[in-house]
């Protein structure tokens, strides 16, 4: 296949904020053809249109499908996707087969945004990103149903895990892309080894008058949460230090493996701290009977962030200064733009977290891009590619 590349048509479908089309735009140097959905995703959706169309003064036309119509014809050369993945993703708790695992209803999402890509746009080139999940056994019946779907359209399949940390940006965040090819075998993608800078020194780069600088994503941390301050009572030390050396990345993971909670609990009590008390006691409690404790202590990362979710944003310290993120930091950590603003509830930050890295997006495009201008350099003699980016293993499936 050879199409030039300025002449590559692309939309995305079911954008949600927008990480993976603006990956995609930074790839391919040119904004989508539309925008398409279905039905439930506006909330998210709406700011990444907000952002096209009212920040960037494009005209791009926002389509919401029917998940059933099959039936409408038109012609794009890629089509990506941002399916929700809660499902398969390793936070879900959830009991009932409805909500977590295989079985779960937020699968068909996927089924139905890889079916309409081929049967209504007759997709060259369909990428879908979910959670790191999918590459694994508890993603198997997920996948190899994506697999059923793109051989019964005559499209080879790529199953692609990778960290974003490989892709520029001093994020540690494992996720699967499914890349169908319309062609019998799947290309071989090219593994990714970016160089990034470190978390202190990218946070640096955001200053104080770009937009939502000043909204702090949770004041409750640093000073102001009970376990790091009974660190720094304990050490003499800065905790922030303490915990780097030691490796532990939370107040809490330093006190349990430091024996340490019924100290803590009773210096708490001393000094009026009445949360932490509770805090203390209940996790006493919890590990007597021999279980876990969610952990909402001050996280301390080094030369890179954990995940950027939900948890991970409001528990995270900034690097130098004794507060959590902001809302512009959580963009940046995710390769935004400065000019990309959330609008409606600014404490809805977890909408950055369902999200795609602008950086990632890119490099994964970049590989597509060369499937359709006819620059990929080997292909597989597999119909099923399985590429683990982090191992940099290959296992095909004829």
């Amino acid at each position: 296949m050879k199409i030039k590349r300025q002449d590559i048509t692309w939309a995305p479908h079911i954008p949600l904020i927008g990480g993976f089309p603006l990956g995609a735009e930074k790839s391919l140097g040119k904004p989508p053809e539309e925008i398409i959905s279905l039905d439930g995703f506006w909330t998210n959706d709406r700011q990444y249109v907000n952002y096209m169309n009212e920040v960037k003064k494009n005209d791009i036309k926002y389509t919401t499908l029917d998940p059933e119509d099959f039936s409408f014809k038109k012609k794009i050369n890629m089509i990506i996707s941002t399916c929700p993945c809660a499902a398969l993703s390793s936070l879900n708790t959830g009991k009932n087969k409805n909500v977590r695992g295989c079985q779960a209803l937020q699968n068909g999402y996927i089924y139905v945004t890889t079916e309409q890509a081929i049967k209504c746009y007759d997709a060259d080139v369909i990428v879908g990103e979910n959670a790191p999940g999918l590459y694994t056994a508890k993603g198997l019946n997920v996948a190899n149903k994506i697999h059923g779907i793109a051989r019964e359209n005559g499209y080879s399949m790529t199953l692609f895990k990778t960290n974003t940390i490989f892709h520029g940006l001093p994020q540690n965040r494992i996720r699967t892309f499914y890349i169908l090819w319309k062609n019998d075998k799947a290309p071989a993608m090219n593994w990714v080894r970016e160089d990034y800078t470190e978390f202190k020194d990218y946070l640096a780069q955001v200053t104080r008058d770009m937009p939502d600088q000043n909204t702090i994503i949770n004041r409750r941390i640093g000073q102001s949460e009970s376990y790091y301050n009974f660190i720094k009572h304990k050490t003499g030390k800065n905790p922030r230090d303490i915990l780097i050396t030691d490796g532990r990345v939370t107040a809490m993971k330093w006190i349990a493996v430091n024996d340490l909670f019924e100290e803590a609990r009773d210096w708490f009590i001393e000094t009026g701290d009445a949360k932490g008390a509770d805090l203390a006691s209940h996790a006493i409690y919890k590990h007597s009977i021999g279980k876990g404790v969610w952990d909402s202590s001050t996280h301390v990362f080094d030369k890179a962030m954990n995940a950027v979710i939900g948890r991970n944003l409001a528990d995270t310290i900034h690097p130098t200064e004794d507060r959590s993120l902001t809302v512009r930091e959580a963009f940046h950590m995710m390769g935004f733009p400065h000019d990309f603003e959330l609008i409606g509830n600014k404490g809805a930050f977890n909408l950055i977290a369902q999200n795609v890295p602008v950086n990632t997006a890119a490099t994964i495009i970049d590989e597509a891009t060369k499937f359709l201008t006819g620059e990929m350099d080997e292909f597989t003699p597999y119909h099923y590619l399985r590429q683990d980016n982090i191992k940099q293993t290959t296992i095909g499936v004829e």
